[in-house]
């Protein structure tokens, strides 16, 4: 062989293979070549499940989104969008059929925008879900929980307090269209029952739309919300006009007839209220036991809210998920519990209750002064302020009070930077509501540099039949 001259040598040298960065944009710009134009079959097998239930499959080495396949199907799906990166698409025939794939148990599975998993066994939804969200905070924030605790499960039917209908009225036929948005659609999809509704709520539906159709204008109403409060079933009818006394007449009628209270707003802003409504509404929690020795379990707990509040959808899943998040605290007296997005008090009533010192931060003043009441109605010393936790301003509401143990429940869009606002406290214990992995993933990756360590997690299914799995995350200190 040859022998190579020192240039040689060198030049070999200057000329090594592609790196590893350039591996992979290579593969990422070979990946985005991949066209896939919209209504193309293509074949493929789903390997894994997304955070929003979709399967997931490749073609080409391009990621494809397949709404309705599970893992382990040879599917073939319709393109219904092309990205750079990844293809969604739609199943159309599957050819290997996953043991977990059931029936769906709802006539409108197929077009209702609602529930889009129930065409998966009821156990193995959650099971799926957990997954992708243990693969999200991996990828986003590198964290992998070493203890997942077991989910917290109730009936996935009959289980849903709170739902917004749609409406729509064809003057000609007389008609009107009383139900859900379709999926992907602005279209609706009529319904004269919903299997995930409280049953109370779910026998409302026909005899809502008789009387709507009964009303001198049945198109002045654009949406209508059930809720199941605590001692009553309330509907919400959203009017853009001011309703005649004869449409006065048929709510009055109805109420007293079905035994529920109504709330008619007006698009002048105006409210009224028939069958007992008065414009608040209440739910209740059950005493919260205490880990601590020697605490005796607290009493019920009357929460009160109005129409417009958000209170979580699941009544037995919230009752157990406010249990839970006392027991990772280790709630007690003595202790300092700082609750951020406290709302109308859901986690903050039960952590006083038990003894402990609260403060609850909340940005809506109105549920601010909520849950004061709240407080004021248990006969609990809680502490409520507003405050914008968005905005570094918010930290000079607890200026000079330290915590040594918090909890959080925000929106979907997370907390971001909120570990910049509480560099100072010496916390213990904290508990993370979410539920949304994703900015879950980028929050906890922040409260991580307070010197916390995430050490367990446990879903709560409080949406069954749908994507969405709300995720407690327990973090302590390092």
């Amino acid at each position: 062989m040859a022998r190579l001259s020192p240039l040689q040598k060198k030049l070999k040298l200057k000329h090594k293979g592609p790196s590893a960065k350039q591996q992979n944009a290579q593969a990422q710009a070979d990946t985005e070549a991949v066209t896939l134009p919209k209504g193309k079959h293509i074949d493929l097998t789903v390997e894994d499940f997304s955070h929003d239930g979709r399967g997931v499959g490749r073609w080409h080495g391009k990621t494809v989104f397949v709404a309705g396949a599970l893992p382990g199907e040879q599917v073939q799906a319709e393109v219904q969008q092309d990205h750079k990166s990844f293809a969604d698409a739609k199943v159309l025939e599957i050819s290997n059929t996953s043991e977990f794939r059931q029936a769906p148990p709802c006539p409108h599975f197929a077009e209702c925008g609602g529930c889009q998993l129930q065409h998966v066994q009821a156990d193995q939804q959650v099971e799926l879900k957990q997954a992708a969200i243990a693969q999200q905070l991996m990828r986003i924030a590198k964290i992998e929980v070493p203890n997942w605790q077991p989910p917290i499960v109730f009936d996935a039917q009959g289980y849903r307090r709170r739902a917004q209908l749609a409406t729509r009225y064809f003057a000609d036929s007389h008609t009107l269209l009383l139900g859900f948005r379709q999926a992907g659609h602005r279209h609706i999809v009529p319904v004269d029952s919903c299997l995930v509704l409280e049953p109370a709520l779910d026998a409302l539906i026909g005899p809502l739309r008789e009387a709507m159709l009964s009303t001198e204008n049945p198109a002045i109403y654009s949406h209508v919300e059930l809720l199941q409060a605590e001692q009553q079933s309330l509907l919400v009818l959203q009017a853009q006009e001011p309703l005649s006394g004869a449409d006065v007449n048929v709510w009055q009628t109805f109420a007293e007839q079905r035994n529920v209270a109504i709330e008619v707003r007006q698009a002048d802003d105006q409210v009224h209220y028939y069958g007992g409504a008065t414009g608040v509404c209440q739910y209740q929690l059950p005493p919260m036991r205490s880990s601590a020795a020697g605490v005796e379990p607290a009493k019920a707990l009357q929460i009160e809210f109005s129409s417009r509040d958000f209170i979580q959808v699941n009544a037995k899943a919230n009752a157990a998920m406010v249990q839970q998040a006392m027991d990772w605290l280790q709630v007690a007296p003595g202790d300092k519990v700082l609750d951020l997005f406290c709302g109308a008090g859901n986690f903050s009533l039960p952590a006083a209750s038990l003894g402990a010192e609260v403060i609850g931060i909340e940005g809506d003043a109105h549920m601010v002064q909520g849950a004061s009441n709240n407080a004021q109605l248990n006969g609990l010393a809680a502490t409520f302020r507003k405050a914008d936790l968005f905005e570094p301003e918010a930290r000079n509401v607890w200026r000079n009070e330290e915590f040594n143990k918090l909890l959080m429940d925000p929106p979907r869009a997370g907390a971001k930077s909120i570990d910049k606002l509480l560099r100072k406290q010496n916390i213990e214990k904290l508990v993370y509501i979410s539920c949304n992995p994703a900015s879950m993933a980028r929050d906890l990756q922040g409260l991580q540099k307070l010197g916390l360590k995430v050490v367990q997690a446990g879903c709560i299914d409080m949406f069954p039949h749908t994507p969405h799995l709300e995720v407690m995350t327990l973090l302590e200190k390092a």
